[in-house]
């Protein structure tokens, strides 16, 4: 539970919607989730540590390591093409993984497709090892992330955060990081409602997923 100073800095709205997520995870027939979707600035992103280093990991070799994303999600965003990145510590210890990509990319949490703006990445999955939270395993991810940007011809990278994450939503913002869109995405049984896809109503396991278009979208 979010403590006061928290509340305080995620405002009304984010503290509503923490409550409404986790009511509707116990109720479990529908389900809640209100993304807010950031635009950072690779000119933001920090340099890497030193000692530190990162590069893709293919399918193989992410599956030799332990990381927290079931195997269908690592499967689901290989076969979209996205790219995993990993950190690795002086040691040569994997500290932490992300996942970054150029082209349209369909979110497993919500049956939503986003198309990219032109000049820009998609960045989703950050996932640091407990035991390196702590550490500079964040900064090298980001600066991968950056390094991965520029060399396929993209100027920013746009993730998606839940708005009641208070700490990513920190740090995306010291990034320089811009809102650019909300998404807010109801379901009931087998149905969806996304506020801000197309179509708005959907079977969950429709053939389609909802589409936002995030050339078109603005902040609201």
């Amino acid at each position: 539970m979010p403590d006061i100073v928290s509340l305080k800095l995620l405002g009304v709205a984010g503290a509503l919607s923490y409550a409404v997520a986790r009511f509707a995870t116990k109720a479990g027939i529908i389900g809640y989730r209100r993304y807010i979707l950031v635009s950072v600035p690779v000119s933001g992103m920090p340099d890497m540590p030193r000692g530190f280093s990162t590069r893709p990991l293919a399918a193989n070799e992410l599956r030799a390591h332990v990381i927290d994303v079931p195997e269908a999600t690592q499967n689901d965003r290989f076969a979209q093409g996205l790219t995993c990145l990993g950190a690795f510590n002086p040691k040569g210890a994997l500290v932490g993984v992300t996942w970054v990509g150029s082209s349209d990319f369909t979110e497993n949490e919500i049956r939503v497709r986003f198309a990219l703006p032109q000049n820009a990445g998609w960045d989703c999955g950050l996932w640091i090892a407990p035991r390196y939270r702590l550490g500079r395993a964040f900064a090298a991810l980001w600066s991968g992330t950056a390094d991965w940007m520029r060399e396929n011809g993209c100027d920013r990278s746009i993730s998606w955060i839940a708005d009641y994450n208070l700490p990513s939503l920190l740090s995306h913002r010291r990034m320089g990081a811009d809102t650019i869109a909300y998404l807010t995405a109801f379901r009931f049984l087998r149905w969806q409602y996304v506020a801000q896809g197309k179509p708005r109503l959907l079977r969950v396991d429709a053939r389609y997923p909802a589409k936002l278009d995030l050339n078109t979208v603005g902040a609201n």
